[in-house]
């Protein structure tokens, strides 16, 4: 009886033991997670607070001014490194005349890094506009570095259908070292091109296609390329050529006109 009754206070003994390990357990828990989350604001804080103390910029840049680019990101880097807002800076500076791309990031300790892409023109559109090597238009004061640069324009409103013509044109062009000049698009649809060579080529207002690849099979097949002048291809069948050497036109299997 009296083994039972040691073995019984024992146990309690241990029981409370275990309960009291638990409860420091939970104190030390507490204690160490309102210290870290105290430790985490305090550096949150002073994170927070710090200022930005340069800003980088890179990027190969002909047209634009780093000081534009310096004006537009000085304002948005007052709130301290932490609390600048990138976004609003990518989108600012992608705003901007000749800006093609921005990367904007942070890097530690206290610097904004921002790249800058350039828009590559690769033709103009009008009088104030270009198109940058993706086949987009984007603003830009008319330079005279880019005066020998195709000219593209089109009365329609439909620039993406232009550029299409442009670009398969362009590259139809190339194996016979010839290239497209100007093409334009007039109120009625009707396209027409000047090559760099002077040649005139008019496509009408459908099968444009169709009609490109039928101007560079006559290259192919006649020792054209130096002897058109101007072309005409408003026809169902054939062309009306005006040759350098000649002064009047010379109809081609032409029967009926295809465009207006």
């Amino acid at each position: 009886m009296a083994r039972d009754v040691s073995r019984a206070q024992k146990a309690l003994a241990v029981s409370r033991w275990q309960r009291f390990v638990r409860s420091v357990k939970r104190i030390v828990t507490a204690v160490s997670l309102i210290t870290m989350a105290g430790l985490l604001g305090f550096a949150t804080k002073l994170a927070a607070d710090r200022p930005v103390e340069a800003i980088a910029i890179t990027g190969e840049m002909r047209h634009i001014d780093r000081r534009d680019l310096e004006s537009v990101i000085a304002p948005r880097v007052e709130n301290g490194f932490l609390l600048t807002d990138l976004t609003s800076i990518r989108k600012d500076i992608e705003s901007l005349p000749w800006v093609y791309d921005a990367n904007v990031r942070r890097e530690w300790p206290g610097t904004i890094r921002v790249h800058v892409t350039e828009e590559q023109p690769i033709a103009r559109w009008g009088d104030a506009a270009y198109i940058n090597h993706h086949g987009f238009i984007f603003e830009g004061e008319f330079l005279t570095r880019y005066a020998e640069l195709p000219l593209l324009w089109s009365e329609q409103h439909k620039p993406p259908v232009l550029i299409e013509h442009f670009k398969l044109f362009q590259m139809l062009l190339m194996p016979h070292g010839l290239a497209v000049a100007a093409l334009n698009e007039d109120r009625l649809g009707q396209v027409s091109a000047e090559l760099t060579d002077g040649t005139e080529v008019q496509f009408g207002d459908k099968d444009f296609a169709q009609r490109v690849r039928r101007f560079v099979a006559l290259l192919e097949s006649e020792d054209a390329a130096n002897s058109i002048a101007r072309i005409d291809f408003r026809y169902e069948r054939g062309a009306a050529v005006l040759r350098r050497e000649q002064g009047f036109a010379v109809t081609t299997v032409a029967r009926e006109r295809g465009g207006r």
